[in-house]
């Protein structure tokens, strides 16, 4: 048993023969105390004085034989054992790389299954998972280096063939540094998928806004008055701050597209997608220009309409004092009368400024083509109209002042 060559063909065999050797270790010890007893038992047969059954030579020659077959035994049994762990190592070490070289072609099969999603929620459950198998890479990265030192140390013993060793060690390395590739082409793919779903969510979030602030800048809502306009127009202001904001997001559209992988930028829909977004935004932008002019317009409107009926009111108070005023025929009466005249002259010059005002807002919004250019001018006639009216009401009534003041004065000269 001690002299066989048998050192097993696989780790379970090597495992069966230690278990055996290990059985034979504790019969050769369990007999080695036998032997000993025997052997100092002997000996004291050697050292009797008188009769000596035997020639004491004889028996110590015997002992000393015994005693270096026994020790011959133990040096055979701690040898066997040493080349059957010597075995069972070659065998631990092919069997790790075995289960090393399954593992990478059970990775090897995924990765060729693997597919990089189809939007972006997918890329990024791919990509989670992906990761995970990172980790395990690296913890697997770290075993086969171990693995392989010690099949480096093996070979430094020069106890078994070298050949089979380094093949299998060239083999797995081979195949690991393909794994490695293949996940980092994948890592690749799946980035490259990533940045492409991003772009498309990106620029769909963008469409989806352009096309919700078209429908605000197109709205036909100019407001009724002077404050719901200007209302509105401070909210436009607001809007159109936002579109100028995401001015910098449709240029840069140009720049994402370029860095995606080509096969994701060539794309013709993805190319059209950008076109589409560049004169979606060129159309909001235009659209809230207008937009912002037609509120300013329709806030000079109201303004002007306001204004008309300031004017008008003051006209009409004016015109019914003028029309029921009698010109008196004393002359204190008439210098009171004409006091207040001076002072109608200074309200006049003031009106007569916010009228002309009203006027070039009127030429302004008509010159500008406004929708209500003839409610606009029909206003502004019927303003023009009255306030000739109440010139004409004044100057007569002057008229009639300087005619019974030239009377009372050349009575008082008489």
């Amino acid at each position: 048993l001690l002299v066989s060559k048998d050192l097993g063909k696989h780790l379970l065999e090597v495992e069966d023969l230690l278990q055996k050797h290990g059985l034979l270790e504790a019969d050769i010890s369990a007999q080695t105390e036998r032997v000993q007893a025997l052997n100092a038992a002997a000996l004291k047969f050697s050292e009797l004085e008188g009769y000596q059954p035997c020639d004491p030579q004889i028996i110590c020659n015997r002992v000393n034989h015994v005693q270096t077959c026994l020790e011959e035994l133990g040096e055979m049994a701690a040898k066997r054992r040493k080349e059957l762990e010597d075995s069972r190592q070659l065998w631990a070490f092919f069997q790790e790389m075995e289960e090393a070289e399954a593992w990478i072609r059970e990775k090897e099969q995924i990765l060729a299954a693997k597919t990089c999603g189809r939007d972006l929620s997918s890329v990024l459950t791919l990509t989670t998972k992906h990761k995970s198998m990172l980790g395990e890479l690296g913890s697997r990265r770290a075993l086969l280096h171990q693995t392989m030192k010690r099949g480096e140390q093996i070979l430094a013993k020069k106890r078994f063939s070298p050949s089979g060793i380094q093949e299998k060690i060239r083999e797995v390395r081979l195949r690991w540094k393909k794994l490695e590739e293949v996940t980092g082409l994948h890592q690749q793919r799946l980035q490259e998928a990533l940045n492409f779903f991003q772009f498309s969510a990106e620029t769909d979030d963008l469409v989806a806004w352009l096309q919700d602030t078209y429908r605000i800048v197109s709205s036909d809502d100019f407001g009724h008055d002077d404050y719901s306009t200007q209302a509105l127009l401070r909210k436009h202001r607001a809007v159109v701050e936002e579109v100028e904001k995401h001015r910098a997001a449709v240029v840069a559209l140009r720049k994402q597209l370029a860095l995606l992988a080509p096969e994701h930028r060539q794309g013709v829909d993805v190319q059209i997608r950008v076109v589409e977004v560049e004169q979606l935004y060129g159309e909001v932008a235009e659209v809230a220009v207008l937009r912002q002019q037609w509120l300013q317009d329709a806030l000079a409107v109201y303004r002007m309409f306001s204004e008309v009926h300031a004017c008008e009111v003051w006209v009409d108070e004016k015109e019914q004092w003028l029309e029921r005023m009698e010109v008196p025929e004393e002359l204190d009466e008439v210098e009171v009368v004409q006091h207040r005249f001076e002072s109608l002259d200074q309200e006049m010059n003031s009106v007569m400024g916010r009228i002309l005002d009203v006027n070039q807002v009127v030429q302004q919004l008509v010159e500008g083509g406004h929708p209500s250019s003839e409610e606009v001018r029909a206003c502004q006639d019927h303003l023009n109209s009255r306030w000739n009216r109440v010139v004409e009401l004044v100057e007569h009534k002057k008229g009639q002042l300087s005619s019974v003041l030239k009377i009372q004065n050349y009575l008082l000269e008489c």
